[in-house]
């Protein structure tokens, strides 16, 4: 399956698909570049993964550390369990708490 990067509104991002080692590279070229599209701060909505391993989470980072270049900041919606749990074995569950807002806030 497929993954796509969906820019909307402008702050908002979403991630459709599949993430994993074969959509890696055309999503993380997507999710950069729209990133450098948006402005600062950027709504990362993941509700449209319908599957993710540990390229989920790397690509999250990308663009944290993308947008945290350019002075802004990341906030994520409908992080799925898969992309939970990979955090917590990581210990970067905390982080991602503190990133993720409820979809009500958004």
């Amino acid at each position: 399956m497929k993954a796509r990067v969906v820019s909307e509104e402008g702050a908002r991002i979403s991630i459709e698909g599949e993430l994993d080692f074969a959509t890696a590279v055309s999503v993380r070229s997507e999710l950069e570049s729209a990133i450098d599209s948006a402005g600062q701060d950027v709504l990362l909505d993941l509700s449209g993964v319908s599957r993710a391993n540990s390229v989920g989470l790397s690509l999250i980072l990308v663009a944290a550390r993308r947008l945290s270049e350019k002075g802004g900041n990341l906030r994520l919606t409908e992080v799925p369990q898969a992309l939970r749990s990979i955090a917590t074995v990581c210990q970067l569950d905390e982080w991602l708490a503190s990133v993720t807002v409820s979809p009500q806030a958004n």
